[in-house]
């Protein structure tokens, strides 16, 4: 290809015309990797061939199997990697390299041998018992429980002898036991809410939505309850002063704390 572009770029002395060819490359995706095949008429595949593509980047880490989580969280995450080895890589002998790769990967994070046959023995029974799953309307709906170490693997080995599906949830994590990292943010800090102000003796509403702090919005509501303007508007404030008027002040701050009490909706 590089003789045949320097003899087309000689047929032209002006030099006002340029041949040039560019060496193909993998096309690189999130997952896989896509190339051409070298099988020939590879008609199945559309002569693409596809493998798993790591970023130089990747550490080849995964879920340690000495951490404490259910021994069915740590098989999944070696069944999920086998299933897309096998549903993504188009060519045996690539699919045969994926598997051993993350044999080994997971080997350094302390899986037995044992872990890596069961898992090809739930994909294989997957396989057959998928149509049958399908039709089968008896199956309960799951259920959900704390894992506990050596006792929550029993009881799944129990409740599935009755057609009970069971997975297990760690209840104490990082997040649990760390302190927020946010502190809470007070009320009158809000800001872009919507908040609803109901009436303490009749059924009238007054709703209202701003962008500022909902503070200011407040502090402006009992300046215009104790002047009574804007009465179309803050209707609901004023009919409240109407009914009491013998402490509009005192009104105010119960206004205030009816708005703390029904709380407020961010849009």
């Amino acid at each position: 290809m590089e003789k045949l572009t320097e003899f087309l770029n000689e047929l032209d002395d002006s030099n006002n015309i340029k041949f040039t060819y560019e060496v193909e490359q993998p096309l690189l995706t999130i997952t896989v990797t896509i190339s051409r095949s070298a099988v020939k008429q590879d008609k199945k595949n559309g002569g693409l061939k596809l493998q798993i593509y790591r970023k130089p980047t990747h550490t080849d880490q995964y879920l340690n199997f000495s951490s404490h989580h259910p021994t069915e969280h740590k098989l999944s995450v070696v069944r999920i990697l086998l299933e897309r080895s096998q549903c993504l890589i188009t060519e045996i002998e690539d699919r045969k390299r994926e598997d051993s790769h993350v044999e080994e990967d997971f080997r350094a994070c302390g899986y037995p041998k044992w872990t890596f046959d069961k898992v090809r023995r739930q994909i294989e029974s997957k396989r057959h018992k998928k149509t049958r799953q399908q039709c089968d309307s008896s199956q309960l709906p799951m259920v959900v429980t704390p894992y506990v170490e050596n006792i929550s693997e029993a009881v799944a080995r129990k409740t599935r002898k009755h057609n009970v599906p069971v997975a297990m949830k760690p209840y104490k994590t990082l997040k649990s036991v760390l302190v927020p990292p946010k502190d809470k943010q007070e009320k009158e800090d809000l800001t872009e809410c919507v908040y609803k102000v109901p009436c303490a003796n009749c059924d009238k509403t007054y709703i209202g939505k701003t962008g500022r702090k909902f503070g200011v919005i407040l502090h402006e509501h009992r300046n215009q309850v104790k002047s009574k303007k804007d009465a179309h508007s803050l209707e609901a404030f004023v009919h409240q002063v109407e009914q009491d008027t013998r402490n509009p002040l005192s009104l105010t701050r119960q206004l205030k704390r009816t708005m703390s009490s029904t709380g407020l909706k961010r849009r």
